[in-house]
This record gives structure tokens, sequence and C-alpha cells, in this order.
């Protein structure tokens, strides 16, 4: 899907503003940048509610198209260096380049998997550049969405559930603490 498609897309839903947000945030990640759209897709959960974050998934899953395309392209023109900014990236290393490779020779399901264990999709789409393979570009959706999925669903339940007790400042201010916890953790892990 190109950009001009999703950006039709959206603007035939009505979207607002933090759908944007969400649309270029999921691109960006795909391709380069390193915090992924969980976190946006949270934020709508908590202040929107459940529904509004499921629309969230779907547009983060569309829009992670345009990231794994931008990769392909550039990883199929410059593939060393390509490989070497990827490497460079917090918490990616040579091992997990590796790992990543091995998961996309797998397939889907093994991609899907590695969506829930902190494998970065643009490691796929850097892998795939190497054939060139353009199958990833269209299972990018498929492989993101579960998981943009769950996100939506757990975080909307438990704003709902923390409601009765939170108002939607405090939940969005724990939110926003249990993302800086999840990514201390997470960068402390992945760079040992």
């Amino acid at each position: 899907m190109s950009i001009a498609a999703l950006l039709l897309f959206i603007r035939a839903l009505g979207l607002t503003l933090p759908l944007w947000i969400v649309a270029g945030w999921s691109a960006a990640e795909s391709a380069i940048f390193f915090i992924v759209a969980d976190v946006p897709i949270s934020w709508i959960a908590v202040r929107s509610g459940t529904k509004a974050a499921m629309l969230a998934a779907l547009v983060a899953a569309v829009a992670s198209v345009v990231g794994a395309a931008i990769v392909f392209a550039w990883a199929g023109r410059d593939p060393g260096g390509a490989a070497a900014t990827m490497a460079a990236l917090p918490a990616i290393d040579a091992s997990l380049v590796a790992r990543a490779a091995e998961g996309y020779h797998r397939g889907a399901l093994e991609m899907l998997a590695g969506s829930f264990s902190g494998t970065p999709f643009k490691l796929y789409a850097l892998e795939a550049a190497k054939r060139p393979d353009f199958s990833l570009i269209v299972l990018a959706p498929f492989i993101r969405l579960p998981r943009f999925l769950l996100v939506a669903l757990f975080v909307g339940d438990v704003s709902r559930f923390l409601s009765r007790w939170l108002d939607v400042r405090r939940r969005l201010v724990l939110l926003g603490v249990s993302w800086v916890l999840f990514y201390a953790f997470y960068f402390t892990a992945m760079l040992r």
C-alpha cells in the first residue's frame, strides 16, 4: 500500500490527529525508529477506549508497510549501509540481526512470534531485501496486527478497570511510567 493510499484511507475514515501520529510512528518504527507503535496505541486505549485503540492498531499495522518498503528499497540499493545502520540502533546487535534473518527464512509464523519476543520488524525487511522478496511487504500488516491488537485490548481493559479509582490523567501517568520501566528493562536486557 502506498503512502497516498494510506493517507486516503485515514482521511476517508475521518481519523483524528492521534491516528495520524500512530500511522507516522508505525511507519518510522518499521524503518528505523526504535520505540514501537504500541506506545501511542496504548495512549489511545487509555484516552479514548478499546475500540479507538483497535482502530489505531489497524492503522499502525497498515502503516508498517511504508516503513518495511523503505527498508526494503534502502537495503536493496545499499545493503551494507542499511545493515550497519540497523546494527547501530539501540538494542540491536549482530546476533539479533542473525536471529531475525533466521526467523525470516522460517516464515511468517516465526516472524509473528518474533513480534512478541522483541525482534524488530525492520530486521525482517532488511533480510527480505537480499532476495528480493516482496511478499514481506504484503505480509507486514498481518504480522504486526496481532500484537498491536493485543496491546489495544489489554491496555483498554486495564484502563477501564482502573477507571474506578483513577481519572484519565492519572491513568496516562501510570501508562507513561509503565512504558519507561518497560523500555529500561528491554534496553538493559537487549544490551547485554
